[in-house]
């Protein structure tokens, strides 16, 4: 991931440096800085004291962000002392571990890398909301790379590596672009499949609902709608656009599914696409609680629904006669 930006990294950089760059550059450079900064040719451009006066600069927009981010709490039992200051030397380390990767290379704060296999033993895929309500299936092992933020930026841009089937919220005014890669997908809102597993030869985009737009470093290799889908060979450097008769390519996304701290409105509308059903929430405050579970791939939805209820101690009606759901609170 690191040696693939790297280029677009550097000219960003001397833009940086030199006053030029636009907002959205300075917001790239910021975020991606740890990243890049022990690269070959990035040091080049830095002497010692710029790296030390950009590092500060990065340094206080991660805490000053992190001072303005509300964190959600839901069922905190008080302890005694002891436990107290355990708990709080163990957050310090947490926060400071996570700030910078410099060496270990986890992201800072602001940018979220997600991995799909929390553990070796977790086979399931993950689903992901991102900030502007788009919804990102991920298949395991998979890896998306997003700011915790589109806002003030002209483009929604996510950085993927592995698969993952994406459904984009539609907005005319800021176009939604994944990077694989030399690959970019490039959409307004649709839905759609990238299969970018690291050591393979090929890069594939299949279209589900919309218009994407494929291109590289150098031109557009196709437009493509449904049922269309672009193979891209690294190795040839060459593409080819094909029909797909079938819907084969979306098998993976129908095994067991991780969702990961989500709301009970996101998770609603995940059950609505995938059981073609209507939920209702009574009240706002029972669709913004969060939670995390798994879900088989052959589970019912009524035993989905009602394992979501329980666990979040709220409850629910669901006639069958019209496929409707309503969760309200006990």
């Amino acid at each position: 991931k690191r040696n693939m930006d790297k280029h677009y990294f550097i000219k960003l950089l001397r833009k940086y440096l030199n006053g030029h760059s636009t907002k959205e550059e300075q917001q790239y450079v910021e975020k991606y800085y740890s990243l890049f900064q022990n690269e070959p040719g990035i040091p080049d451009i830095l002497g010692i004291e710029e790296r030390k006066e950009l590092k500060n600069d990065i340094k206080d927009k991660v805490w000053s962000n992190i001072a303005l981010k509300e964190q959600p709490v839901k069922k905190i039992k008080i302890l005694n002392n002891n436990y107290l200051r355990a708990a709080a030397a163990i957050l310090v380390l947490l926060f400071i571990s996570s700030l910078f990767f410099l060496k270990s290379g986890t992201p800072e704060k602001q940018v979220a890398v997600t991995p799909t296999a929390p553990a070796p033993e977790h086979k399931q895929n993950r689903i992901i909301f991102l900030p502007d309500g788009s919804s990102v299936i991920l298949s395991p092992g998979s890896k998306l790379n997003y700011p915790s933020s589109f806002d003030d930026m002209l483009k929604r841009e996510v950085y993927l590596e592995g698969q993952a089937f994406f459904d984009i919220k539609h907005n005319a005014s800021r176009p939604f672009i994944v990077h694989t890669g030399k690959i970019e997908t490039r959409v307004l809102g649709t839905a759609f499949n990238i299969k970018a597993i690291p050591g393979e030869s090929e890069i594939t985009v299949t279209v589900k609902r919309g218009k994407v737009k494929v291109s590289d470093q150098d031109k557009t290799l196709g437009i493509i709608v449904p049922d269309q889908q672009i193979v891209y060979n690294k190795v040839k450097v060459k593409s080819d656009v094909k029909v797909v008769p079938d819907e084969n390519y979306l098998v993976w996304k129908e095994e067991d599914l991780l969702v990961d701290n989500l709301t009970i409105a996101e998770a609603a509308r995940l059950l609505e696409d995938k059981y073609k059903v209507t939920i209702k929430i009574a009240e706002p405050s029972i669709g913004s609680q969060r939670f995390t579970a798994s879900f088989a791939k052959n589970e019912s939805f009524e035993h989905a629904l009602k394992s979501i209820c329980l666990f979040n101690e709220v409850t629910y009606k669901y006639d069958s006669t019209d496929s409707t759901a309503i969760i309200f609170n006990r």
